[in-house]
C-alpha cells in the first residue's frame, strides 16, 4: 500500500487530514481483501479493482467470510473508490457516484422514521380536486374558462411534481430563445417537438445542483398548457410576450419579484384548498408525494423525486417522507 499512500498524499489538493487519508487507504485495503482474499502487492492491482466496478460492487454486497457490510460502511468504501478513481485519472466517477446515490437511498430507507403527524392531505383528496376542476370547466366559456385553466395547471403541477414555490415564478420561453448563459430565472420551456419541460435555475438549490431540467410527462397537463398559452395572448394581449411570468404579473426578474411570486403561490395553495375544507400547504402536498414514492416507488423513483426537489435522498427521506 506504500505506493498508493504516496499517490494519495501527493494529490491531496483538498487538504484532507491524515486521519481521513488513513481511512481512505484502509478502506481500499479492506475492500481489496474482500474482493481478492489478500493484500494488493502492487498499486496496479488497486487500479485494476477500481476499473472493474461490477465485480467491486458485488464484493461490497457479498456475505464475505460470514460478514456483511453495513450500508454506512459500504458508503464509506464507495467514497474511497471515488477518491481513487480521481487519483488514477479514470473515467468511472459517474458510475461510482451513481452507486453512492443508490446506497444513500438504501440507507435512508433503513433509517427512515416516520414523524408523529400524518400528512394533512391525502391522495384521494388530490385526485378528487383534480376531477372537480375538470368537471366545472365544462360550464365555463371564454375568459373565465381560460382563467380556470390556470388553477388547473397550477394544481396539476403540484399534484404530480414535488417542487417548491418556484412553480409560481415560471416564465414561458421556447427552447431556441433561452440564452446559453444561464439566468437566475425559472422557465416552462416549449421544446421543438411540441413538448414542454421545467427548467429551474433559481432559488435555494441552483448553486449546489445547477439547472434542474425536468421533462413534462403528464399528458393532461400538456393539453392544459397548450390551451393556456394559446389563449393567453388573446385574453391579455397588453401583457403577453414570451418571457413574462405565467401565473402572476411582476415588474421584473429580480429576486424580490420572484420572492413575491413564491409568496403568491403559497397563499394561493392555502386559499384554494380551503375551498375544499382542507387545511394544508404546498409543503404538505410535497410530503404526501414523497411519502408515496418512499412507500411504493423504486430506488430510481426515490432518486428522481429527490433530484426534482433539489435534495439528496437522505434529506427527502428524513424531512419529507412521513406517515400517510
Amino acid at each position: 500500500m506504500e505506493q498508493y499512500n504516496k499517490l494519495l498524499a501527493d494529490n491531496n489538493e483538498k487538504g484532507r487530514k491524515q486521519s481521513s487519508l488513513d481511512l481512505i487507504s484502509n478502506n481500499i485495503k479492506r475492500l481489496y481483501n474482500r474482493c481478492y482474499g489478500g493484500d494488493p502487492e502492487d498499486i496496479s492491482q488497486i487500479e485494476a479493482m477500481i476499473e472493474d466496478p461490477v465485480h467491486t460492487f458485488a464484493c461490497l454486497q457479498s456475505d464475505w467470510d460470514g460478514k456483511k457490510l453495513s450500508l454506512s460502511t459500504m458508503l464509506s468504501y464507495t467514497n474511497s473508490l471515488l477518491v481513487s478513481n480521481d487519483l488514477f485519472e479514470l473515467s468511472l466517477g459517474e458510475v461510482y457516484g451513481d452507486l453512492e446515490t443508490e446506497l444513500q437511498v438504501r440507507r435512508a430507507d433503513e433509517q427512515r422514521k416516520n414523524p408523529f403527524k400524518e400528512t394533512k392531505i391525502s391522495r384521494i383528496e388530490l385526485d378528487s380536486i383534480n376531477k372537480d376542476l375538470y368537471e366545472k370547466l365544462d360550464a365555463l366559456e371564454g375568459f373565465l374558462r381560460w382563467k380556470a385553466h390556470k388553477d388547473m395547471i397550477l394544481f396539476r403541477i403540484i399534484s404530480r411534481y414535488p417542487f417548491r414555490g418556484e412553480t409560481g415564478t415560471l416564465k414561458y420561453r421556447n427552447r431556441k430563445d433561452i440564452p446559453e448563459e444561464k439566468e437566475k430565472i425559472n422557465y416552462l420551456v416549449g421544446e421543438e417537438d411540441g413538448s414542454y419541460s421545467f427548467e429551474f435555475n433559481a432559488y435555494k438549490t441552483d448553486k449546489k445542483y445547477g439547472t434542474r431540467s425536468i421533462p413534462i410527462d403528464d399528458k393532461p397537463l400538456i393539453k392544459l398548457l397548450d390551451y393556456y398559452l394559446k389563449d393567453r395572448k388573446s385574453f391579455k394581449p397588453e401583457k403577453f410576450e414570451e418571457g413574462v411570468f405565467l401565473f402572476w404579473d411582476a415588474p421584473d426578474d429580480s429576486e424580490e419579484s420572484q420572492k413575491k411570486q413564491r409568496n403568491n403561490m403559497s397563499v394561493w395553495v392555502k386559499r384554494f384548498l380551503k375551498k375544499y375544507d382542507i387545511k394544508a400547504s404546498l409543503t404538505d402536498i410535497t410530503k404526501l408525494l414523497i411519502s408515496e414514492i418512499w412507500d411504493d416507488g423504486t430506488i430510481q423513483d426515490k432518486i428522481q423525486f429527490a433530484e426534482w426537489r433539489g435534495h439528496d435522498p437522505a434529506t427527502a427521506s428524513k424531512v419529507y417522507a412521513t406517515a400517510r
